[in-house]
């Protein structure tokens, strides 16, 4: 019995690896996710890296976008902040190593690489100090730049971040695990089975309390189905990009920050309250939310940002 079920698995899983090979197009067309102009750059420290730019003159300090990190994440996931806000002042978002139009590819994804990348872009612009919304682990990232250069950040908007939690203080990382999902034989194929239309469905709509919007889900779809796009989504999976005690980094931070989350499925909020007690942190749990709270309350996401970013 136990040698036919494992004659069996075999089967399926050669049968997944040749439609994987032979079925599955990974070099779909790419559009631009956002309006505005696509800019590309080659950053000092985070190589390769692309961002949007709403292009609009404003007294304001440039408002950043910070798209969340999962197997098929871009700066779409961003657009009803972008749209909201790019008519009236300079909006930027950029696409995080691995990931949209930056450079993707086999190489050594941390969370040094994401802080890095955060500040090429402001080397980049030349900006004094900007205004910065996060998505979910780029809130980690966006801690950890702050903290490294904080007076380039004037004040911040974490929406639904990780790090929150008394359990993130363990470490993550399963290096064994990195290396059994990147193994060439099967590395696409698995990452095939993760980004399917139907994998994805699932996953937005478990993050969404709304009903799920098709435009986020196809371009979802194509941004995942890129050249070397599997890698560092892979790193994200194995726990390699999530930083262990980062409480203690947003604890630290000194720039007035903004929080909202609403009901997420993946993670926990248990030491929000400790943060609520300090004078520079506003924490708001937003009802009939899910973990895309910009997405299912986009009206209330971008007044209460409105009124965060505008105060002096």
């Amino acid at each position: 019995m136990r040698t036919v079920v494992i004659t069996a698995l075999g089967a399926v899983g050669l049968s997944w690896l040749a439609w994987s090979q032979r079925q599955v197009n990974h070099a779909l067309p790419l559009t631009a996710a956002l309006e505005g102009k696509l800019v590309h750059f080659r950053g000092k420290r985070a190589g390769d890296l692309a961002y949007y730019s709403s292009q609009r003159d404003s007294h304001s300090p440039p408002l950043l976008l910070l798209h969340s990190i999962n197997a098929a994440a871009s700066s779409f996931e961003m657009k009803p902040i972008y749209d909201h806000f790019a008519p009236r002042r300079l909006v930027l978002a950029l696409d995080l190593p691995g990931f949209g139009f930056s450079a993707r590819g086999e190489r050594n994804y941390t969370p040094a690489l994401f802080r890095d990348a955060i500040l090429d872009l402001l080397d980049q612009l030349g900006a004094s100090a900007v205004d910065a919304v996060a998505l979910s682990l780029s809130a980690e990232f966006l801690a950890l730049a702050a903290q490294q250069q904080p007076a380039r950040f004037r004040r911040l908007v974490f929406l639904s971040p990780t790090g929150f939690s008394r359990r993130n203080d363990r470490p993550r990382y399963s290096p064994g695990l990195l290396r059994l999902l990147s193994a060439a034989p099967w590395r696409q194929a698995l990452f095939d089975a993760l980004t399917s239309q139907p994998s994805l469905w699932f996953f937005l709509t478990t993050s969404q309390r709304r009903p799920l919007q098709r435009e986020l889900l196809n371009y979802a779809y194509r941004t995942s189905h890129q050249p070397g796009a599997p890698f560092a989504p892979f790193a994200f999976v194995a726990g390699k990009l999530f930083t262990p005690g980062i409480f203690r980094v947003y604890r630290a931070l000194t720039q007035p920050t903004l929080v909202m989350y609403g009901q997420d499925p993946f993670i926990a909020y248990d030491r929000a309250d400790e943060l609520r007690r300090q004078g520079n942190w506003r924490i708001i749990a937003l009802q009939g939310a899910g973990a895309l709270v910009h997405w299912d309350t986009p009206c209330d996401v971008n007044a209460e940002i409105a009124r965060w970013i505008e105060q002096p």
